[in-house]
């Protein structure tokens, strides 16, 4: 219990150790978005690229592609999809909409 006039810091959120250096993991994490125009091979690949330009840029070690397909004529089972792929030996997620 304190005494009277004195001050208790709370501990840090998170678990740190109170009264000494918390030292957290930044983790960062590039969402690129594209729309689809022509094939979806050729927008994934470049895609890919750009994300993985991206994610040299900001030490990123993971990223994800979104790829928007406004398509009206085709049914939304063609357009949903999640698929891992690499893009210089870094994992990027690819996701259809």
């Amino acid at each position: 219990m304190a005494r009277r006039g004195t001050r208790v810091a709370p501990a840090p959120a998170g678990g740190g150790r109170p009264g000494g250096a918390d030292r957290r993991e930044v983790r960062r994490t590039v969402i690129e978005c594209k729309l689809l125009y022509g094939s979806l091979e050729r927008t994934t690949q470049d895609g890919l690229a750009q994300t993985r330009a991206y994610m040299d840029r900001c030490n990123a070690r993971e990223g994800h592609l979104v790829i928007f397909d406004r398509d009206d004529t085709k049914p939304w089972d063609e357009k949903i999809f999640q698929r891992p792929e690499t893009a210089g030996g870094l994992p990027v997620t690819v996701w259809g909409m």
